[in-house]
C-alpha cells in the first residue's frame, strides 16, 4: 500500500518534506544493511537490499524536488516507502534478528 494514496490531498511543500524524510530514513538502512548488527544468513539477499535501497536513492535524487509535480513527488515518496519495507523484510527473513516484537516484561503491580 502506498504511503501517499491521493496527492492532490498534499501540499507540495508536504509531499517534500515526505520525500525528504523517506530518504533519510533509507539512507540511515542502508547504513544497518552495509554494517549488519546480527548475523547473516543469506549474503546474497542482502546484497539484494541493499541494491534496492541505493537505487531507490538514486532515483530520488535524480527527481528535483523543487520544480517537481506532485504526481512525480508522491511516486517518489512511495518508492522510497517501498524499498524500506521490502529491504526490511529480506533483512528480517535473512539475518538472524528477531522477526516479532519481545513481548514487554509483566507488570509488577
Amino acid at each position: 500500500m502506498p504511503l501517499v494514496l491521493d496527492p492532490e490531498n498534499y501540499a507540495p511543500e508536504r509531499l517534500r518534506e515526505l520525500l525528504a524524510e523517506q530518504r533519510e530514513g533509507l539512507t540511515e538502512y542502508l547504513e544497518v544493511l552495509r554494517k549488519p548488527p546480527a548475523r547473516v544468513r543469506d549474503p546474497a539477499s542482502v546484497r539484494t537490499a541493499i541494491d534496492l535501497v541505493e537505487s531507490a536513492i538514486s532515483t530520488i535524487d535524480r527527481l528535483d524536488p523543487e520544480s517537481a509535480d506532485r504526481r512525480s513527488l508522491a511516486d517518489a515518496t512511495n518508492l522510497g516507502y517501498s524499498v524500506m519495507l521490502a529491504a526490511i523484510d529480506l533483512w528480517k527473513s535473512h539475518a538472524d534478528v528477531s522477526r516479532v516484537p519481545r513481548p514487554s516484561a509483566p507488570s509488577s503491580d
